[in-house]
């Protein structure tokens, strides 16, 4: 039985309109794995459902206005991030290659595309500042999302978000203690580009 005092309030869905086109200084807030179907299981259902691992970032702009005002504060995520690096003949370097690349201020060396990037290397991003290229897309439903095209080295750092605001950023969640302390990547992951092989086309990627 529910105690009878409880209440249970309506509440209003959060509508965002899309961030203009532009790029845009941001802080990572935060960046974790997740267990996600593949786009091919996704596709053919007639086989046992598979699963790869996404990164997923979520940044912070730092700075930017729209017609309501400054969009500062502002979370835009990629949740789809590749765990392992790929040239792809269409889209060029993946986002974990690019993000990598933006945030380290030059390419990567032969060593470090032969090792990978490491869980304990993107850890190390976060609180860090970078530029993102942001335009607005249009799902298969018809829906408009904010999507990140490209990231680009910072110049002049801007005002680091405050503890407030990180706090107001942070997804609140109801996961428990246990599951929280896993929210980073593991510093011990670093996939190699072989993992890629047979598994995903990211030609094929439909985002």
């Amino acid at each position: 039985m529910l105690d009878e005092t409880m209440n249970f309030p309506k509440k209003e869905s959060n509508e965002y309109p899309p961030i203009p086109k532009g790029i845009y200084q941001a802080e990572l807030l935060e960046v974790k794995a997740n267990e996600n179907e593949t786009y091919d299981s996704k596709m053919n259902q007639n086989t046992a459902k598979e699963y790869q691992t996404d990164i997923s970032y979520q940044f912070v702009l730092l700075n930017g206005s729209d017609d309501k005002g400054s969009l500062r504060g502002r979370s835009v995520w990629e949740n789809f991030g590749h765990n392992f690096l790929y040239i792809g003949s269409k889209n060029g370097k993946n986002n974990l290659w690019r993000i990598g690349e933006a945030y380290l201020g030059r390419d990567l060396t032969q060593k470090e595309e032969a090792t990978g990037i490491s869980g304990a290397l993107l850890n190390s991003f976060v609180g860090k500042q970078i530029a993102l290229s942001i335009e607005t897309k249009i799902s298969k439903k018809g829906k408009s999302f904010d999507k990140i095209v490209d990231y680009f080295k910072v110049g002049t750092e801007l005002e680091s978000l405050s503890a407030e605001e990180k706090d107001k950023a942070t997804v609140k969640n109801e996961k428990t203690p246990a599951e929280q302390m896993q929210s980073g990547i593991d510093a011990s992951q670093a996939p190699l580009p072989e993992e890629a092989d047979g598994s995903l086309s990211v030609d094929k990627i439909p985002f």
